[in-house]
């Protein structure tokens, strides 16, 4: 808003502007998992429907109020498209469901690996009418991390794996796997980043390949065998 104030000639300078406010100090290093992990993960946590929640938000990249806020109506016919177009936030007791952190509406083409699970999951986990959420929760508006957490925790634990795991390092993953096949642009937009900096984390470069991107994604997740459902 300052900003565009001081474009349109109406204060000579933005008060609120820092210097080195975007050079942030990162505090910790992601865990990142190796795509094995990811499906060992994926089949081992229970509830079984929050496998998709897992394989989604590791291989499309999703943020976690971004994946909280899908619906049925997001998912193409084909379950080869998701449309990222809202975020959910929690504050005291409350859930607000806004646009994503870059207000913009973004599509990501799902890994072909992961199609097949996405299609059980809607078949079998999802209401029918297009605005029923994805991962809906046992009470109140929208899935919390804090719920999640407790079933992914356990589920780490019980595929033996002993590093320390956060719930935002499934978007980590995603972005290292997508700057093994694509570009900083396309990662760029795979994530919905809108400065450079955030996805130079991963190095990626170019768009136009979304799908190409997805299908490599898949090739590269072969050896894990993720995703038992191909149709």
């Amino acid at each position: 808003m300052l900003g565009t104030a001081v474009s349109d000639g109406l204060i000579g300078s933005n008060p609120a502007a820092i210097r080195g406010a975007m050079n942030t100090v990162t505090k910790r290093q992601p865990t990142i998992l190796t795509p094995d992990e990811v499906a060992k993960v994926a089949l081992a946590i229970q509830p079984v429907n929050l496998k998709v929640l897992v394989l989604i938000s590791a291989w499309c990249g999703l943020r976690w109020g971004e994946v909280t806020a899908l619906t049925r109506a997001d998912v193409s016919a084909d379950c080869e498209v998701i449309t990222v177009a809202r975020g959910v936030t929690h504050a005291n007791g409350q859930c607000f469901v806004d646009t994503t952190k870059s207000a913009k509406v973004r599509t990501v083409i799902v890994p072909p690996h992961v199609v097949g699970d996405l299609r059980d999951h809607l078949a079998h986990h999802v209401d029918d009418h297009h605005d029923a959420l994805l991962f809906p929760p046992t009470r109140g508006c929208h899935l919390r991390q804090q719920v999640f957490r407790e079933y992914f925790n356990a589920a780490l634990k019980s595929v033996g794996i002993t590093k320390a795991v956060r719930i935002h390092d499934l978007r980590h993953f995603a972005g290292a796997q997508a700057a093994r096949v694509g570009d900083l642009v396309e990662t760029m937009q795979r994530l919905g980043h809108t400065t450079i900096k955030a996805s130079l984390i991963y190095q990626q470069v170019v768009s136009g390949r979304d799908r190409e991107i997805a299908d490599q994604l898949s090739a590269l997740a072969k050896p894990a065998q993720v995703g038992q459902n191909t149709g």
